[in-house]
């Protein structure tokens, strides 16, 4: 495997600023790329946005609004954010909301439901609507403000105007001296402000404040910037190493297409808690610098996984989730494919680009077959089911619960081997995304029907029994009917976990039958399990762990990863709004692994599939 340090030349570190610009924007006509297009009659919003001295309770907005041709402005914040598929109640953040006419009289705000405030203009052509976001001090991933670096959350931050999403907006940042900013907005001369086409591509651009360290490379002649912000600290690990590693997967995935869908990218990366989300053309990541002080590949699969949604999601996206609607779950029955099936190409990146050997890639595939098997879900929630109930709770399942992640990164797999078996390794799951990407990538989104029928377009075979039964339906996959075709062989074998750890959480905003505030963690207990058997029940909702508050301490989840054997974890909950106090031991439990290997005497077929799987080769 090469060494990242062969690559380190190609990393730049720059000392000031660097210019990111706009997210990708579809070119109709000649005029499309240099001109902006309005309607005179159109209001003309604009956002200050200021950290105040040493304050760091809140992010203080401005929304100004210009052109003013209605007595009542209604103004909404998102209860959910692209990608992101929950309930968010970001409104309950928002403190001391006023509002006042060009000339500072105040104007009358009303608030008829959680999402929406209604100002009253009084006839009057501009309004100012002033008003602060509380922040969490934790770095994390989505949002928070720390005392040096700070990460801006579009959908919990900027108010709209309802209906008026596609108007252009620009933002101002006031920040501490010596603070800079990393965001995939369109910069101005003006290095204080942001330019953003369209509402939805203001709050799909996340913004990194504060002391952060930053550089730049080209792939694909297209400029990357990777920021980090570890609270105005040097991070404890090889940084040039580690944006080689982000150069590998940039240029490995782009290659899978032929181009970049978008002008710049920007990678934002904070040293704390959270996994990554994607957005337009950068995506935010937390990292944890402890793990990478030992490994910068510890990085690669998240950053492989989000970058690849700037394809699939961003732009190969299901037809519900654009034009948005943020005051509800927008369901779609295909998560499967748009996470899980970039989980699939997040693990073939990172093989192809040289970060992880054939080996470590099968074990990954070892890994999610075993947790797939294990899962007695899988015979009860179908890939679609599965997307289609993520807003919901367990509940809604029967208490069963599968990731659509693990579906869809196995269903990625399966569908490779047998699209290049059925075409003579002519066409594979890569000219199945291409053709998505040509057919679907622009202003409308595809359907479930639609992915069946590109498949079945790019191989010429009907693959509809395939959908029918292991996308739409439960039927259990037969393993080896199609890992023998590239000379791999799955067994299951019993085995004893020391610790029963199968509990999940479900993250605040995620619907429950039971009541209980939304803004806690809930818990899905699986029947048969340690959790069961101590009394606990799927809804509860958690409160705290070994005596410590979730919501004052996040790393109380720490406990349930230390459990040892014969050990005792204590549960708060609330159930029906009664608290109750349950403890658990910890206590092993039989359950079965796969293990996969490969077939000593495989046929050279099987070993050319399998080099097309592996490296994305085919026949033409």
């Amino acid at each position: 495997m090469p060494t990242l340090a062969r690559f380190a030349r190609a990393a730049l570190l720059l000392g000031g600023l660097a210019a990111p610009a706009a997210a990708q924007i579809p070119v109709r006509g000649y005029a499309d790329g240099f001109v902006r297009q309005f309607d005179p009659a159109d209001p003309i919003v604009r956002y200050n946005l200021a950290v105040r001295g040493d304050d760091r309770r809140a992010y203080y907005v401005e929304m100004e609004i210009r052109n003013v041709g209605d007595s009542a402005l209604a103004l909404r914040l998102p209860n959910w954010a692209p990608g992101s598929y929950r309930i968010t109640n970001a409104w309950r953040r928002i403190r001391g909301l006023a509002a006042t006419d060009s000339a500072g009289r105040p104007l009358a705000v009303s608030k008829p439901d959680s999402l929406t405030w209604v100002v009253r203009t009084g006839g009057g052509r501009a309004a100012v609507v002033r008003y602060a976001v509380e922040t969490l001090a934790s770095p994390n991933n989505r949002s928070y403000l720390g005392r040096e670096t700070g990460l801006i959350d579009g959908p919990a931050t900027y108010l709209y105007l309802a209906g008026r999403q596609h108007l252009p907006s620009q933002v101002r940042f006031a920040l501490p001296a010596g603070w800079r900013i990393g965001t995939g907005l369109m910069s101005t001369p003006d290095s204080t402000v942001y330019f953003a086409p369209s509402y939805d591509v203001l709050i799909d651009s996340p913004v990194l404040v504060g002391r952060i360290q930053r550089w730049v490379f080209t792939a694909d002649g297209t400029p990357h910037q990777v920021v980090i912000a570890n609270e105005g600290r040097p991070v404890a690990f090889d940084t040039l190493a580690f944006v080689d590693m982000v150069r590998l997967i940039t240029e490995t995935a782009i290659a899978i297409f032929g181009q970049a869908p978008y002008k710049d990218y920007a990678y934002l990366y904070v040293v704390g808690t959270g996994g990554g989300l994607e957005h337009l053309n950068s995506t935010t990541i937390g990292l944890n610098a402890d793990s990478l002080a030992v490994d910068v590949r510890k990085a690669a699969s998240t950053t492989a996984h989000e970058f690849f949604h700037a394809w699939n999601v961003k732009r190969i996206r299901p037809a519900i989730l654009g034009p948005f609607d943020y005051t509800r779950p927008q369901r779609t029955l295909d998560l499967w494919l748009s996470e899980g099936g970039t989980s699939y190409f997040g693990g073939v990146i990172q093989l192809r680009a040289g970060l992880i050997s054939r080996e470590e890639y099968r074990q990954i595939v070892q890994r999610v077959i075993s947790a797939h098997h294990a899962n007695p879900a899988r015979l009860v929630v179908s890939p679609e089911r599965a997307s289609w109930t993520t807003w919901d709770g367990p509940e809604v399942n029967g208490g069963y619960s599968i990731s659509y992640y693990d579906q869809g990164q196995l269903l990625g797999l399966l569908l490779n081997i047998a699209i290049r078996d059925s075409t003579e390794n002519r066409r594979s799951w890569e000219d199945v995304f291409r053709h998505l990407f040509a057919q679907y990538a622009g202003e409308r989104g595809f359907t479930s029907e639609d992915l069946l029928h590109a498949v079945n377009a790019v191989t010429g075979r009907d693959f509809q029994d395939f959908f029918r039964s292991y996308v739409s339906g439960t039927v259990e996959i037969p393993w080896n009917d199609y890992l023998e075709r590239i000379g791999w062989h799955v067994e299951f074998r019993d085995s004893v976990e020391p610790v029963d750890l199968r509990l999940e959480f479900v993250p605040p905003g995620r619907a429950f039958g039971a009541p209980g505030p939304i803004d806690r963690w809930r818990l899905s207990v699986p029947q048969g399990t340690a959790w069961a058997a101590a009394g606990l029940l799927t809804g509860d909702v958690l409160v705290r762990v070994n005596g410590r508050d979730l919501l004052a301490s996040p790393a109380a989840f720490d406990a349930f990863r230390t459990l040892r054997p014969g050990g005792t974890i204590t549960l708060d909950v609330l159930r029906g709004g009664r608290p109750l106090t349950i403890p658990v031991r910890g206590q092993p439990y039989r359950t079965s692994v796969a293990a996969v290997t490969e077939v000593a005497d495989a046929s050279p077929r099987a070993r050319q599939l399998l080099e097309g799987v592996l490296t994305g080769v085919t026949n033409r």
